[in-house]
């Protein structure tokens, strides 16, 4: 750990040096070094229960797709500190980014913070901001922003038969197929409409999918009330332009990830349409895949 870090540490604690509860420099003895997509990560913080939780957020936001290696040239650092008598706190590469009493909220921004920054740094693959299923061996991916309703459109139509894929991610390899990203689904609403609800595609009766696979259908479409389900074609040029909106690592590997988004636009349809009622959209998708118009 870096001397300039650790002092940044002591002053953030805001207690004096003869405090027994002060956070120093040689408490930082506990680490967690892991890669996931080619993209090497490392938390390190001042308790071993607190690598142990860490540990734990990894395996949840990174289903099967993260493994720990020796310590080695890591490019993205995480420092954990808990502090006994104040706020813990979260660092990203020397930087303070959260500060939380409640330590499983902290612990659990975390999570996203790493899930984000694989996205971001991913070697080989696109991660496109979306919910992922397939219906009848045609796959659908629905990107969106956060709140904007995919998750909750995604668990429906699992709940309908479809087979999960994601419900945060769609994962991209170099030929634009896309991959299993299959962490619980976080659905909110059930207690309010920040508050998010873990479920596992079991718990809601359905089934993940293991294997990549080529994208049938990219549904542009976002919730308006008493919208009617109109889906129009659009371009492979419009296309993308849409997705882009999407797509996590547009800025650090532009050239990379158009490639990408051109193989998915030539082998999928690109629809656009806005939507009303979760469960009749669900419904006209559903229609919408088993009709003669969709041609993969």
């Amino acid at each position: 750990m870096k001397i300039t870090m650790a002092r940044e540490i002591d002053s953030e604690t805001g207690q004096k040096s003869h405090s027994k509860h002060r956070v120093r420099k040689s408490d930082f003895r506990h680490h967690l070094f892991f890669e996931s997509y080619g993209v090497k990560i490392s938390v390190t913080s001042n308790t071993a229960g607190a690598v142990e939780e860490v540990r734990r957020i990894v395996s949840e936001n990174l289903p099967n797709c993260f493994q720990e290696i020796e310590e080695t040239n890591v490019e993205h650092h995480f420092l954990l500190v808990r502090n006994r008598s104040e706020k813990d706190s979260l660092y990203k590469n020397g930087e303070k980014i959260l500060t939380r009493i409640n330590r499983k909220d902290l612990i659990e921004s975390l999570g996203s913070q790493i899930r984000l920054t694989v996205a971001e740094f991913a070697v080989g693959h696109v991660f496109v901001h979306a919910g992922v299923i397939s219906w009848k061996d045609k796959v659908i991916v629905i990107p969106g922003y956060s709140f904007s309703g995919k998750t909750t459109l995604t668990a429906t139509l699992v709940k309908r038969g479809a087979i999960y894929y994601s419900d945060e991610y769609a994962v991209l390899d170099k030929d634009g197929f896309v991959h299993p990203f299959p962490k619980k689904l976080s659905i909110r609403g059930e207690i309010d409409d920040d508050i998010q609800v873990e479920y596992s595609v079991e718990e809601l009766g359905g089934t993940a999918g293991t294997e990549k696979t080529r994208i049938s259908m990219v549904l542009i479409t976002d919730y308006k009330f008493n919208a009617k389900w109109n889906p129009k074609i659009l371009s492979s040029a419009k296309g993308i332009m849409e997705i882009l909106k999407h797509t996590v690592p547009i800025r650090q590997n532009p050239e990379f990830s158009l490639r990408v988004l051109n193989q998915v636009a030539e082998h999928a349809i690109i629809i656009k349409s806005r939507r009303g009622d979760i469960s009749k959209s669900a419904d006209f998708i559903i229609d919408f895949f088993e009709t003669d118009c969709f041609k993969p």
